[in-house]
């Protein structure tokens, strides 16, 4: 895949203070494919979907470790069910834990995704850089306007 002209971002959200492994590895996949990998805590997630222009936001969480699970179930599980009714809004979440619950009550909106580790980061970051192409091409395919205007029953 060739770089395009403008850098796309997707979101890698951190549950500690400094940056895990992970991030670092799937960072330099990402660049490989021209995409660039941002770090953001849970409070700016709101933030940025409000004032990102963006059509399609992918928002990648990795739980390793029982102090991060502890994290994410504290502060995003919580959060997570108002931030992703926004439909532009796509939540991966990476974890060496078992399924959770959330993905039964977010199976519906198709915007919350599971996967558990080991996972090759190469193929996983195709995986998200083509979706990322395939939903902003529906975005950009899509009508703008409503439907059209029928004529109402004549009396």
């Amino acid at each position: 895949m060739k770089p395009s002209e403008t850098t796309s971002f997707i979101f890698y959200l951190t549950l500690s203070e400094s940056l895990p492994t992970t991030f670092y590895t799937f960072n330099k996949h990402f660049k490989d494919l021209g995409f660039m990998l941002v770090p953001i805590r849970i409070d700016q997630l709101q933030s940025i979907l409000s004032a990102s222009e963006q059509t399609q936001i992918v928002v990648i969480s990795s739980v390793t470790d029982s102090k991060e699970m502890k994290q994410y179930n504290e502060k995003v599980r919580s959060l997570l069910k108002y931030v992703l009714k926004s439909k532009r809004l796509t939540f991966m979440l990476l974890s060496s834990f078992s399924r959770l619950s959330d993905s039964k009550i977010y199976f519906k909106q198709k915007n919350y995704y599971f996967m558990k580790y080991p996972i090759d980061a190469g193929l996983f970051s195709k995986k998200i850089t083509r979706y990322y192409e395939l939903k902003s091409e529906q975005n950009v395919l899509r009508w703008p306007g409503g439907r059209r205007a029928g004529v109402g029953a004549i009396s």
